[in-house]
């Protein structure tokens, strides 16, 4: 890690960033590629601030920060200690990998269908129960296949949260909030394809034959 001539920040775009930003981002940046290694301590405050440029309560806002995602564990009198974020992190922690491109992204849709599959189709019946009309109405705007990656993506998304919507399960809605971010960047590399899109679209057509068939057995 590299201590900054300035006090001026610059992202990888030449954008400027705050202070905050970027000592977060280096900090995380040296334990992704092991230089700080799971279970060091981290150097002493006044060390680490001088290191990355800023002050000493930007640099507490920080480690607060971080260690509320679980990247580290902070305890009075002694010293911050950095955590097993593979095997203890949160949301918190999979945002940064993915915006560090720790993750890729056959990993990413991988598990995510596998998440979907484990989540949906229970929450889908509850959700068909409580708002059959909408959820057939919304399978009914489904994208063509000619439609940009972005398109399904959006789409998908959208019928995903009304399923979760009417099935009234807050956690699951707000696990779902928290990655909305993720799944438009992997979900967007996901439907770069067109079998996959025609793949959906049948999915999207049975999912509506299904309901429909439920509702008038």
């Amino acid at each position: 890690m590299v201590r900054p001539l300035t006090n001026k920040y610059m992202d990888k775009q030449g954008k400027f960033i705050k202070p905050a930003q970027f000592a977060e981002h280096e900090i995380i940046k040296a334990i992704i590629s092991n230089e700080w290694e799971i279970g060091q301590n981290l150097l002493p405050e006044r060390e680490l601030a001088e290191l990355l440029g800023i002050t000493r309560p930007t640099l507490r806002e920080v480690l607060q920060r971080l260690a509320r995602d679980g990247w580290i564990s902070i305890k009075h009198g002694r010293p911050t200690i950095i955590n097993d974020y593979n095997a203890n992190g949160g949301l918190g922690i999979l945002k940064s990998l993915v915006s560090n491109n720790e993750l890729s992204s056959i990993t990413l849709v991988r598990d995510w269908l596998e998440l979907r599959v484990l989540l949906l189709p229970d929450l889908a019946l509850k959700a068909i129960r409580q708002n059959e009309n909408e959820i057939i109405s919304m399978l009914d705007s489904a994208p063509d296949l000619n439609a940009t990656n972005e398109d399904f993506a959006h789409f998908d998304w959208k019928l995903q949260m009304l399923l979760i919507k009417h099935s009234e399960n807050a956690i699951v809605k707000m696990l779902y909030n928290d990655l909305t971010e993720i799944y438009f960047k992997e979900g967007s590399l996901y439907f770069n394809n067109h079998k996959t899109k025609k793949l959906s679209l049948t999915y999207y057509d049975k999912l509506k034959n299904s309901i429909v068939n439920y509702i008038y057995k």
